[in-house]
């Protein structure tokens, strides 16, 4: 068996690497276009977490790929190849080329800029940036275009294949592959790219055609008010505002939830927080907090992540929009620090919440800052199908900034 290169022929190392990044390429592509249409469940997590494992693999095998072709040059080009075929060909392969390392990149890239995570088979690669939503969309762009124009360009090399085959009855194809194999191989080609062309218009219909609002829905909703329920008092707390009253100032106030998925941590914000404050610290006794928390406006800069935090086997947001936090009994500790003690409300599930705090009062200002850690089992919030804590881990924080005046 032939191991390296020839002049005439492609050694079996060069014909491995060929077909085994071609094949899991043209099986990456029908996975990457059809699991964002699979509903939100472990399942689908379990698909990205594949398709980010092999897509990796491809990078890594395109890398040895090249090295490979470094280390033994691929054969020179017949002489029956026009000068036109020997130009087309050199562009498609140095296409081929920013497919197998762009894609897998800019995945990469996509993923750590949303904190999703990036496994690969079980091992958890690290951030290439931080945390921002511009640049990932940004890469989910250049992830899509590639993969559409490796469509064609595979589309390409496969007619030229064919072509050279059968039209111009050369050598080209069996050079790069084993015999009577290599007609089964260059079959099961042209079935996988039939059904990806397939799925991509089934994608694109759906996306376009059949997911999309309607003009008259889209009108409706950009001109549906933002407006916010107002505070329901009805929840645990004896004692009613009185004086020492503050109010929360909208902008620079906003309640996190950091969890983690795959063990990759990822934070959700909102700022729709409105709600009562009767606070004095030399008059602690009367102290009241009554605070709510819209979970319709939470938001982590990925939507169909969002959509799920907000569906029904988490937040339920449709059904239960507001968390409320209640606090009227409150102990002080060294300088700024405090502790509130008092109830939290998920899911119409009310429990017991002990909250630390540290408190800065000055310039008619005050501004708050505490955080908690919650179980969120406790509140029912991603049980059933999402238990498993090696999904979505069970602790979830919750870090408050909050800015109120007199």
């Amino acid at each position: 068996m032939q191991v390296m290169n020839s002049d005439e022929k492609y050694g079996a190392v060069a014909k491995l690497f060929h077909w085994t990044i071609a094949f899991m390429i043209l099986g990456l592509i029908p996975v990457g276009l059809g699991m964002g249409m699979m509903e939100n469940s472990p399942l689908k997590l379990e698909v990205y977490a594949l398709h980010k494992s092999f897509g990796l693999l491809v990078f890594f095998l395109g890398i040895a790929r090249l090295v490979w072709r470094f280390i033994t040059p691929a054969p020179d080009h017949l002489p029956s190849h026009k000068r036109w075929e020997q130009m087309l060909a050199k562009a498609s392969h140095a296409w081929l080329y920013v497919c197998i390392f762009g894609m897998p990149l800019s995945g990469w890239l996509m993923s750590s800029a949303g904190e999703f995570p990036v496994p690969f088979f079980g091992l958890q690669m690290p951030d290439i940036i931080g945390k921002d939503e511009q640049l990932g969309d940004l890469f989910f762009l250049v992830h899509q275009v590639l993969a559409y124009t490796l469509l064609f360009i595979l589309a390409l090399h496969i007619a030229g294949a064919l072509k050279h085959h059968f039209i111009d009855r050369d050598e080209t194809l069996q050079r790069m592959t084993w015999g009577k194999a290599g007609k089964i191989a260059v079959i099961i080609l042209i079935i996988e790219v039939g059904g990806i062309y397939a799925l991509s218009g089934a994608t694109i219909i759906r996306k376009n055609f059949i997911t999309a609002p309607s003009e008259e829905a889209q009108k409706k909703l950009q001109e549906a008010p933002p407006g916010l329920a107002a505070p329901n008092y009805n929840v645990p707390g004896e004692k009613t505002p009185g004086k020492d009253g503050w109010a929360i100032v909208q902008g620079p106030t906003k309640v996190e939830f950091k969890a983690s998925l795959y063990k990759t941590e990822f934070t959700a914000m909102t700022g729709d927080v409105t709600g009562d404050i009767t606070f004095n610290p030399d008059d602690l006794e009367n102290a009241i907090v009554k605070i709510r928390v819209g979970t319709k406006a939470l938001y982590s800069g990925d939507q169909e992540r969002d959509n799920t935090m907000k569906g029904k086997e988490w937040l339920d947001s449709e059904n239960y929009p507001d968390i409320w936090f209640v606090a009227d009994e409150f102990e002080r500790g060294e300088g700024d620090n405090y502790v509130a003690i008092g109830t939290l409300n998920i899911r119409g599930k009310t429990l017991p919440l002990i909250l630390p705090f540290t408190l800065d009062l000055s310039n008619k200002k005050a501004h708050m800052t505490g955080s908690v850690n919650l179980n969120r089992l406790d509140f029912d919030i991603g049980a059933g199908n999402w238990a498993d804590e090696g999904t979505v881990s069970h602790m979830v924080t919750i870090m408050v900034d909050l800015t109120a005046v007199q």
